[in-house]
């Protein structure tokens, strides 16, 4: 686990803050809501992913990116200030919460 993206997003859940990342070579802009430990034991951060204009193929809405993949992290200081349709605090995919909105 890498302690210190865990608490990086620990905190942008906690300061409803959007993180930004490169995941499979694409830049996302997401609001994390929940971090924790799937099923399979990987570390992984559960967020919506904010629209992007220039990228016609890219699915807005609930993503799971595991952790380890996660590249460049910055924490931004833009705010979001609800939590997203469908969001579940006790997801059942995933073994372990660490920390969630």
């Amino acid at each position: 686990m890498n302690n210190i993206m865990l608490e990086e997003v620990s905190k942008a859940i906690g300061a409803r803050l959007f993180v930004q990342f490169v995941y499979s070579g694409q830049t996302y802009l997401v609001e994390p809501h929940l971090i924790g430990q799937n099923q399979r034991k990987q570390d992984c951060l559960c967020g919506w992913s904010a629209d992007k204009k220039d990228l016609p193929e890219y699915r807005v809405g609930w993503h799971c990116f595991l952790l380890d993949d996660i590249k460049d992290l910055k924490v931004t200081d833009k705010r979001f200030f609800k939590t997203r349709p469908e969001y579940d605090p006790y997801d059942s995919n995933m073994s372990r919460i660490y920390y969630r909105a």
